[in-house]
């Protein structure tokens, strides 16, 4: 991983938005805390999930810290389909 951070794509098949709001409720509606980015949001078929972290070591150390929502997202998507890659290059508006 470079030094820019970690993008990570999830793709849960046949996912909706509800779906997504119960994972956030059992999470304790905190999704993501330390990370850059968080978004998600579903088209005709499938519940997609981005997020920017600033490391490996913090998406993993997060990942730790939520057995709830691990719990309920294994349950609501259990199979979810994950891209990740080094993140070149980030813009936000000011």
């Amino acid at each position: 991983m470079n030094d820019q951070g970690l993008v990570r794509i999830y793709r849960m098949p046949g996912g909706t938005n509800a779906q997504y709001d119960e994972v956030v409720a059992a999470a304790g509606d905190v999704i993501a805390a330390g990370a850059n980015v968080h978004l998600a949001g579903s088209n005709e078929s499938d519940l997609w999930v981005i997020e920017v972290w600033p490391s490996a070591a913090e998406l993993s150390a997060w990942q730790e810290s939520q057995a709830a929502g691990n719990a309920a997202q294994a349950a609501i998507f259990p199979n979810p389909e994950v891209i990740e890659f080094d993140l070149h290059r980030l813009l936000q508006s000011q």
